[in-house]
């Protein structure tokens, strides 16, 4: 049976994936700092839900994780979901904080440990949250477009760094766009929305498959080659 581990699955696509892999059957730990809404998952499937309050920017993080990987006897996959961003607009130094926070150390902190779990056993497969303002600088939420980026570019690195080490550690990136959650701002006209069951059916594809790197919809991959065309003075000046 296949063990799953989805740290930040409290709401949004986190909560939707657990609760779609436990409905198959699968073991599946569940990470976030809200209790109530971990056991609220758990009632639903009581035999397969296994949860653990954690925040990832605190020390103990990795001794949480770990107990809940001992309390499942093991597990195949861990899925990094938690983040944190928000508009920034004039600049915000406690959100930009907050962010580098959650985003940077907590992101590096949880993915280190995973990668150092997974070389002691057979096979492992580590899945990433980033999103699609990675791709360019984002003047509305510097922090997070940054954070962002820096996470695509840390798992290339571990990617490489296991095909050195000889290890057999799968990554999958995930690059949402924008996904119709509580998290997207009424009243704003978002490009490319899709439904959260449609980009779940998607990001399981992707796990399923292992893919490499997966843009959330797809259409995404059209968008983001016609920015990366744009010369960064015009970027800079008119973005």
């Amino acid at each position: 049976m296949k063990k799953i581990i989805i740290i930040g699955a409290t709401s949004g696509i986190g909560r939707e994936m657990a609760i779609r892999y436990a409905a198959l059957g699968r073991q599946v730990g569940i990470t976030g700092r809200r209790t109530e809404l971990l056991e609220n998952i758990q009632q639903q499937y009581p035999t397969n839900i296994f949860i653990k309050t954690m925040d990832i920017c605190q020390d103990k993080a990795t001794e949480d994780l770990q107990a809940l990987i001992d309390e499942m006897n093991g597990v195949d996959t861990i899925f990094i979901n938690s983040g944190y961003g928000k508009e920034s607009f004039p600049l915000d130094a406690s959100a930009e904080m907050q962010t580098v926070a959650t985003n940077a150390l907590g992101f590096t902190n949880m993915i280190i440990f995973a990668y150092n779990y997974f070389r002691t056993q057979p096979k492992g497969h580590i899945v990433v949250t980033s999103s699609v303002a990675s791709v360019r600088a984002l003047r509305q939420s510097p922090a997070y477009s940054a954070t962002k980026r820096y996470m695509r570019h840390y798992v290339d690195c571990l990617a490489q760094l296991a095909h050195h080490e000889k290890l057999s550690i799968r990554f999958t990136t995930l690059i949402p766009g924008f996904i119709s959650t509580e998290f997207l701002r009424e009243g704003n006209n978002y490009p490319l929305v899709i439904s959260l069951d449609k980009a779940c059916n998607t990001i399981f594809k992707a796990i399923e498959k292992k893919k490499r790197a997966v843009y959330l919809p797809f259409r995404w991959n059209f968008v983001v080659a016609l920015w990366c065309l744009i010369p960064k003075w015009i970027w800079e000046r008119y973005c």
